[in-house]
């Protein structure tokens, strides 16, 4: 078996087809005789490789780059610090090479970019998808703002019918401040989206490696949401979170962000996350559960590449233990997991591939055990919420953000400790559920979300006011010329 079946083998369900396009990608764009041989372990670094020294065209190269990024959350790549910074490094050298035929941009920064907005939402898909409801929350908090009188919104995927009603209803009468614009619809939008006069660039939940990300940041202040445990591959004058600033900076200086981007974050205490109200309520019995279990609920959308050695061996010890735990994972999984987990949990074990009314199946959870894994921040919200404790590492992962500090484990061995301590222990699950809660309406509060985004605004509009005009080789962390590197250090050159 060559190591493209390797791939295409281990993607998650639900994602085959993408996965087998990417791959058909590489053999057409690529030597297919270079992947002769190659181990798996080393696919991402090989592919990078072949990228780089490839004669391909920008925009070519940096659909391979967006290629392979989207392998590392489709399939059990393991991509690692080392990968993420070269496959980020080779995007920034191709952007900045595309960037030399653009001859524009602002070189007097005008206060009204702080009242005029342009949003890139990133994928519209429905409101069952936290990204797209959350793209609603932030759009909401800008227009919302009496100071703000214009926000126009680019976005991919479809703005159905249902998305249009749910649009009216959040935002309310100051819809008539938006505008939507359709990225799929229109080649030109950057230039719409520039040339409309002065804004604030916004991303939220935007493709990673879409280079209007840096070419906005040439004309205007720019914000940006990050998560994910991922280091921004772009330059922005602000990046926010609610994650802890000292995870942040060490996170990104290992994954090989260049030096400053760290600089430009911030942490807020809200964000424009929403609950998920519960379409029914649901008993035990319904779904097949004993009143007197207590029930330890696993989600997610890429649960065969989130759950790792360590997280799988330590749960299935818990339970194999504990006769009166149920584990039960909510997500679509290969067959060979499933068959696993039964085969040596039984009736333990309970595996729901998909449940559109995630909020009443979690109300009767007691734990979230959230793997050892990059994301799963919304699910944890939605289960703190739906009152199910929950338990993940503070070393790994952005359910840290919204947990207090205390409950957050450092490795593999106190996290199962501390969920053995939560199994055996009804009233510390309540007392920590309380925590939880507490902290999670500050998270959820949109009124300080809004207020704190204003003041994000303001931020990126003095950072940009500083900056600009500004070298290609700053935004897109490029060595700068020796002459322009001699003017930043305020040294005049001289003949030796």
């Amino acid at each position: 078996m060559g190591v493209l079946d390797e791939v295409l083998n281990d993607a998650q369900p639900g994602y085959v087809a993408s996965v087998r396009t990417i791959l058909q990608r590489f053999m057409d764009a690529l030597d297919p005789t270079a992947f002769d041989g190659v181990a798996k372990a080393d696919f991402v670094l090989h592919v990078i490789d072949l990228i780089s020294h490839s004669s391909l065209a920008s925009g070519h190269r940096l659909q391979l780059i967006s290629d392979l990024s989207s392998l590392d959350w489709w399939c059990d790549l393991e991509l690692g610090d080392d990968g993420s910074a070269a496959l980020a490094a080779l995007a920034r050298r191709t952007y900045f090479q595309e960037a030399h035929a653009i001859g524009f941009q602002m070189e007097r920064a005008d206060p009204a970019v702080q009242h005029a907005h342009c949003v890139f939402a990133g994928l519209l898909l429905d409101v069952l998808h936290s990204p797209t409801r959350g793209a609603f929350d932030y759009i909401h908090a800008l227009a919302a703002d009496p100071d703000n009188h214009t926000v126009d919104v680019f976005y991919s995927g479809t703005l159905t019918p249902a998305l249009q009603a749910y649009a009216r209803t959040r935002l309310g009468a100051s819809l008539a401040k938006v505008t939507f614009h359709s990225i799929d619809a229109d080649p030109n939008f950057l230039a719409q989206a520039a040339g409309s006069g002065p804004r604030t660039f916004h991303f939220w939940c935007e493709q990673a490696f879409i280079i209007h990300i840096s070419l906005a940041a040439l004309v205007g202040p720019t914000v940006m949401f990050t998560c994910g445990d991922a280091a921004p591959v772009q330059y922005a004058d602000v990046y926010w979170y609610c994650q802890d600033p000292a995870y942040i900076a060490k996170l990104w200086r290992r994954k090989g962000a260049p030096d400053g981007f760290a600089d430009n974050y911030r942490q807020l205490e809200s964000a424009p996350f929403n609950r998920s109200v519960a379409k029914q309520n649901r008993g035990r019995a319904e779904l097949g559960f004993r009143p007197e279990e207590t029930i330890i609920v696993t989600v997610g959308n890429r649960l065969g590449v989130d759950m790792d050695q360590a997280f799988v061996d330590g749960m299935g010890a818990l339970v194999r233990d504990n006769p009166e735990i149920r584990w039960v994972l909510v997500g679509r999984m290969q067959a060979f997991w499933v068959e696993a987990f039964e085969s040596v949990l039984g009736s333990q074990f309970t595996h729901i591939p998909y449940d559109d009314d995630l909020a009443s199946l979690l109300a009767v959870c007691d734990i979230f055990a959230n793997p050892f894994r990059a994301g799963g921040g919304n699910t944890a919200l939605m289960a703190i919420d739906a009152g199910a404790a929950v338990i993940t590492r503070g070393d790994v992962g952005d359910v840290g953000a919204f947990v207090p500090s205390s409950h957050l484990s450092c490795d593999a061995e106190s996290y199962f400790a501390m969920l053995g301590a939560l199994v055996d222990d009804r009233a510390l699950r309540a007392a920590w559920l309380v925590e939880q809660q507490t902290l999670l309406a500050r998270r959820l509060d949109q009124d300080n979300f809004a207020r704190e985004l204003k003041v994000l605004t303001q931020i990126a509009f003095r950072r940009f006011s500083a900056r600009i005009p500004t070298s290609l080789e700053t935004i897109f962390a490029q060595p700068m010329p020796k002459r322009l590197a001699l003017r930043s250090s305020g040294r005049g050159a001289r003949l030796r």
